[in-house]
């Protein structure tokens, strides 16, 4: 009897090293799912889209998000940004991650369709 992969969309709303480490703390989900054999999405939505900048400046202490999202996409989680959330921060694909795609609600919507949960931090 085979099993199919379950699908995890994760909704990542806060920026980056913000008090409550939500960011952070979705990450680690993605890893550890990605550790359980799950297919991971990443969708980063309003000031979330800070969590795949480039260069970022690491809080003392502070486990360096950008090194953390690069080596969960090369375990294979899949991140995109949501071009109205880009928009409103000024960022551009360029000074995005490498592998972060432009994404929008309508991409969104149908990560949310296919997945068997979703959590939003």
């Amino acid at each position: 009897m085979q099993f199919a992969m379950t699908t995890l969309t994760i909704v990542i709303q806060n920026a980056p090293y913000a008090p409550g480490n939500k960011a952070w703390h979705a990450l680690r989900l993605a890893g550890a799912a990605l550790t359980e054999d799950m297919k991971v999405q990443v969708h980063l939505l309003d000031e979330g889209v800070e969590v795949g900048r480039k260069n970022q400046v690491v809080p003392e202490g502070a486990v360096n998000l950008e090194e953390l999202l690069r080596e969960l996409m090369e375990c294979g989680l899949e991140v995109r940004a949501c071009g109205m959330s880009l928009d409103e921060c000024i960022l551009d694909e360029t000074s995005m991650m490498d592998g972060i795609e432009r994404g929008s609600m309508k991409a969104l919507a149908a990560w949310v369709k296919a997945s068997d949960q979703v959590m939003v931090f």
